[in-house]
């Protein structure tokens, strides 16, 4: 929630409370088990504003619709420059002070919520790109933009309080996920990462106190 972020360093914002989910399954079973742990947790209201943080997958939007019309759905700022990047990269070449330039005049526009600007500038430059294969990364770009514009109000998100990347969740990933169960020489049946996740998300979550409420099976 907005009002339970602080801001560690100037533009840098970080959560103070979290909970985590998980599961092993298919993207409609992670959506249904998020859906259902906000509701527990009593954090959806008529009014409340969901906020969805995505790459620009199209499954991700899609499944987005399931937190109703109130949702604010915000494409991940730092992939919307990766996009950036790729194309500075092709024409002007790796560690090039001109891709540096190009690249961080779109991130200043668009944290100030000029992202249509940011798209007119990027036509006009379509018919001056030398290759096909130039030309098609910028019509990727522009496409990619203007497929987004909706989501990329940055300008708007900042002042709401709202993060604007995914990071957070990454992060959380690694926690849960990585740092326990990917380290060296370790396999894992399905039926025991299941179990070991729920015990994870227990111990994140500061909810250990029920772990004997756990269903424990043979396996």
């Amino acid at each position: 929630m907005p009002s339970e972020r602080v801001e560690p360093s100037p533009g840098r914002r970080s959560v103070v409370r979290r909970f985590l989910v998980t599961c092993l399954g298919e993207a409609d079973a992670v959506f249904n088990r998020l859906w259902a742990q906000l509701r527990e947790l009593g954090w959806l209201g008529a009014q409340t504003v969901v906020v969805v943080i995505g790459d620009g997958a199209e499954w991700i939007w899609n499944r987005a619709s399931m937190f109703g019309e109130h949702r604010c759905e915000i494409l991940d700022f730092w992939h919307a420059l990766e996009h950036a990047w790729e194309f500075a990269r092709l024409r002007w070449g790796e560690g090039s002070k001109r891709a540096d330039r190009w690249v961080d005049r779109i991130a200043k526009d668009l944290r100030a919520g000029k992202v249509n600007e940011v798209i007119a500038r990027l036509q006009r430059m379509s018919p001056k790109t030398k290759t096909p294969e130039l030309r098609e990364k910028l019509e990727a770009l522009v496409r990619y933009y203007s497929q987004n514009a909706h989501r990329m109000r940055y300008d708007e998100y900042l002042r709401l309080g709202y993060g604007i990347g995914s990071g957070a969740v990454e992060s959380a990933h690694k926690q849960v996920v990585h740092a326990r169960m990917r380290q060296a020489g370790m396999r894992w049946s399905e039926a025991g990462a299941r179990r070991l996740l729920e015990l994870r998300l227990l111990l994140l979550n500061n909810n250990w106190a029920l772990v004997d409420r756990l269903r424990m099976v043979a396996l």
